[in-house]
């Protein structure tokens, strides 16, 4: 059997193993991260680690909102500082 007719045949079931394998290691490690912390520190400590993640999400994305529209207005507004 010929390389090409390997990869017609099995390229396609390859490409979906590595790609499942992907997403397990993708989705897997956090979720072991929580069950992991809940077992040490509990309900509590989940909801915890849970409200800190929302928390972290929620602020970055507005720093990083206004960070970009700050470097928009400076580095690509032509009339920006301007006296006119």
């Amino acid at each position: 059997m010929d390389f090409d007719l390997f990869m017609e045949r099995y390229g396609y079931k390859i490409l979906l193993a590595v790609f499942v394998g992907v997403a397990i290691v993708v989705v897997g490690i956090p979720i072991i991260g929580f069950i992991l912390s809940v077992r040490t520190m509990g309900y509590v400590g989940g909801a915890m680690l849970i409200a800190v993640l929302v928390y972290a999400l929620v602020v970055n994305r507005r720093v990083m909102d206004a960070y970009a529209e700050a470097h928009g207005k400076y580095f690509y507004d032509p009339k920006y500082g301007k006296k006119r």
